[in-house]
């Protein structure tokens, strides 16, 4: 599954190929404001799931 990670306001993303790099990305961004954690699938439509990885961004 392939995650979108948007932050600077929408203005710059980061795309994480799987859970276990998406949590990376998210240590590596603590700095950073988080606006949205989008669950990318192979049909291109998303699915927000930030709420589920809000534990990861604090």
């Amino acid at each position: 599954m392939r995650y979108r990670i948007e932050y600077a306001d929408g203005r710059c993303c980061n795309f994480a190929n799987s859970r276990k790099d998406l949590i990376e990305w998210l240590k590596l961004l603590k700095d950073e404001t988080i606006s949205d954690i989008r669950k990318v699938y192979k049909n291109g439509v998303t699915d927000s799931v930030k709420e589920t990885y809000e534990k990861y961004i604090k």
